[in-house]
């Protein structure tokens, strides 16, 4: 049962460490097992378990080899603990007792020199070696391990802790914000989000189709616009236009010009439900008068190249902000959720002309980058048929007449 305080675990760690209790002397001196009060409780229950299994048929542990007492060795110099030699603990059963005393030794050390309590944040080393862990202590378990707010098994040994910042002391803001940022990293299935999310996105859910009015006031923007602008107010008016774009089974939302940070801006971001959970896709708006290739050497315009930038921009953003992306606005949050930097790219620009498909480039961003790359062709086509299986068709290469 996880505790608020470290003291109780600290103290509830060093009592198993210290002498046996008057339980297991009585039951040594009725079995003629010599108990000294230099054996800690926990080897003292091992030492009883092994001379009782017979009669009680307990299945324990068996024998040891020299790389297990070396491991043992290694732990009881780091906590200075004095250990019998390998031939007096006759079995494994024995062996992880004195394993166990070493980590609890450990455990209960770090607890007293970190003191820590609910709502500091630590770093600590990662036991693989990798990056640094950062956490927002939650509780203490009763073998001294610190949980981390965020669940998913969050949380680190103590004596792995770095570094410890209190709440009021400097950089705690920051600490806080790395621990947070953490724990949405890691979360496992983030597109799984309650019926609580849903209802934070319920100004934004879309009927699908588009009305025939809105696909003929797209029908007549496409005749007229000359820039980006023009399509993002009409899409903004007619939202549902853009549905289409993603596959969702069940809701989809679509929110206009999310603010991402100080420095960046999505035309739109649409989310589309299904069994699997919430998958959102960014998307970036360009003229409708631009170009997918350069005319000459057929390469990617840098208009498309630009929006591919954007869109990276977006994700490296993302990836630094997980927590603050999909927490709720009102608790001064973005409210994405089920968000991640993988998330998926979409860019809508140019028109359908005879030299201008770019299936190759299409393709690879497809292919490297996750990004689609669509005409505004594409988009009148799946709204003039809403039909789920051409939502990933590519565009048409139009022929002269």
């Amino acid at each position: 049962m996880p505790e608020l305080r470290w003291q109780v675990v600290a103290e509830s760690l060093e009592r198993k460490c210290k002498a046996p209790t008057a339980e297991q002397i009585t039951i040594a001196r009725a079995l003629a097992l010599p108990l000294g009060q230099a054996t800690p409780a926990l080897v003292a229950a091992a030492e009883l378990r092994v001379l009782l299994r017979t009669p009680l048929g307990l299945a324990l542990a068996g024998d040891f080899g020299d790389a297990e007492y070396e491991v043992l060795l290694d732990l009881a110099n780091c906590t200075d603990l004095a250990v019998p030699d390998m031939d007096k603990l006759g079995c494994r059963e024995v062996l992880n007792a004195w394993l166990r005393v070493a980590r609890d030794r450990e455990s209960a050390a770090a607890l007293r020199r970190l003191e820590p309590a609910v709502d500091d944040v630590v770093t600590a080393r990662d036991r693989r070696k990798g990056p640094d862990v950062h956490g927002e202590i939650s509780s203490v378990g009763a073998n001294g391990r610190l949980h981390f707010r965020g669940g998913h098994g969050l949380g680190t040994a103590p004596h792995r802790v770095t570094r410890i910042t209190r709440p009021g002391e400097d950089g705690y803001l920051d600490q806080l914000h790395l621990a947070r940022e953490y724990a949405a990293a890691v979360q496992s299935n983030p597109a799984r989000i309650t019926r609580a999310q849903e209802a934070q996105l319920e100004r934004w859910r879309i009927s699908f189709p588009a009305t025939p009015a809105a696909i003929e006031a797209l029908r007549n923007a496409l005749e007229t616009a000359d820039d980006e602008a023009a399509m993002q107010r009409l899409l903004e008016k007619h939202p549902a236009l853009l549905a289409g774009a993603v596959v969702g089974t069940h809701d989809t939302w679509i929110r206009p010009q999310v603010q991402l940070g100080n420095h960046y801006m999505a035309d739109f971001m649409i989310a589309g439900q299904t069994s699997l959970g919430v998958r959102w896709t960014l998307v970036e708006l360009e003229s409708p008068v631009s170009r997918l290739t350069n005319p000459g050497n057929k390469r990617a315009t840098a208009t498309l190249r630009h929006a591919v930038d954007q869109i990276e921009d977006w994700r490296r953003w993302l990836s630094n902000n997980l927590h603050y992306a999909r927490s709720a606005r009102d608790a001064d949050g973005l409210g994405l959720p089920g968000i991640t930097a993988e998330v998926p790219g979409l860019i809508i620009m140019a028109r359908e002309t005879y030299d201008d498909a770019a299936a190759e480039i299409r393709e690879l961003h497809a292919r490297r980058s996750h990004i689609q790359v669509r005409t505004y062709d594409w988009l009148m086509r799946i709204n003039e048929s809403p039909d789920p299986l051409r939502r990933d068709a590519p565009d048409q290469r139009l022929r002269l007449a």
